[in-house]
């Protein structure tokens, strides 16, 4: 390192802020930390009305009516609506059972029936974790129809990392 670059340096770690400076600060985080809590757009358009039925380690059972918003025009539940629900419930059942929080880094979504999903009907998602092996889970999927019984969709979805915060599922 130059000395020109020492004393730089000395210089940069000299520098106070100002008690006012640092209450705005302290305000941006208190914001930042209310805001995370409070859903993000996408959580109140795509999986507002999720309903937790049942879960136990490594198992979720959820309830959830096809709003007419998810159909993007048409008679049935939109694609990206379904995946929405094959990733979030997943990764619920991933945690179920106390594991850490982690990412997806795949998913395989089979539409088998979108037909079987029209605005209003009630749909039946169960997700179990199929088992975990260091920082990856995988878990499987199956969207119903729950008044005929007819799949709607089956996915399987892959999961890593080690977030340091624990569900609190």
């Amino acid at each position: 390192m130059a000395a020109s670059d020492d004393h730089d340096l000395k210089a940069l770690l000299q520098v106070r802020v100002s008690y006012e400076d640092g209450a705005l600060v302290d305000a941006l985080n208190r914001r930042a930390a209310v805001s995370a809590a409070a859903p993000s757009f996408f959580e109140g358009f795509a999986l507002h009305g999720i309903r937790v039925e049942s879960i136990r380690p490594g198992h979720i059972l959820c309830s959830f009516t096809v709003p007419a918003r998810l159909t993007s025009g048409s008679d049935h539940i939109a694609p990206g609506a379904v995946v929405a629900l094959v990733d979030e419930i997943g990764s619920a059942a991933s945690v179920s059972d106390g594991h850490h929080l982690k990412v997806s880094v795949d998913m395989s979504v089979n539409f088998v029936d979108l037909d079987a999903a029209a605005p209003g009907d009630a749909l039946r998602i169960t997700a179990r974790a199929l088992g975990h092996k260091g920082a990856y889970s995988g878990t499987h999927v199956i969207v119903a129809n729950a008044a005929t019984g007819q799949v709607v969709a089956e996915g399987r979805h892959s999961l890593f990392g080690k977030m340091k915060i624990r569900s609190n599922i």
